[in-house]
């Protein structure tokens, strides 16, 4: 093999090495999540949770980490009390580790039932990579 065609294979295998592993990319989950919590679907969220659980804090009042069917339950309470108006993702960001962590966030417009008046409010998601796949590991939804 000539020196040329070296540098190439060397750069090439230094670009894959560099490049997210498939399942890694966090964005597509991040969607999800954001466009699940625009239809108010706990299920599909908690559905993304980690083996170990959800931490939530919603409201002031953070618990957990919950199994899915509990941390469900808290959704659908912050679901039935207001209504989405516009959800999108701000940022996303990946960290080290082993194993890989990474956090999200998102800005919801939202409104109380019955009300005209709508707020922004910020919610803060954050993974960790678990089977290839990010999963929820914390919500945080900051008023």
């Amino acid at each position: 093999m000539n020196a040329a065609a070296r540098v190439l294979t060397a750069a090439v295998l230094c670009l894959l090495a560099a490049a997210p592993a498939a399942g890694q990319d966090l964005r597509p989950t991040m969607e999800r999540i954001a466009a699940a919590w625009h239809r108010g679907d706990a299920g599909t969220i908690t559905g993304l949770g980690a083996q170990a659980g959800i931490s939530l804090d919603v409201d002031g009042r953070p618990v957990g980490p919950l199994p899915a069917r509990q941390a469900s339950a808290v959704l659908r309470r912050v679901f039935d009390e207001r209504e989405s108006v516009s959800v999108r993702t701000v940022m996303t960001r990946t960290s080290g580790g082993a194993p890989a962590r990474a956090f999200g966030e998102v800005a919801w417009t939202v409104r109380a039932r019955g009300t005209t008046i709508p707020e922004t409010a910020r919610l803060f998601v954050a993974f960790v990579l678990e089977d290839g796949r990010w999963r929820v590991t914390e919500i945080r939804l900051i008023q």
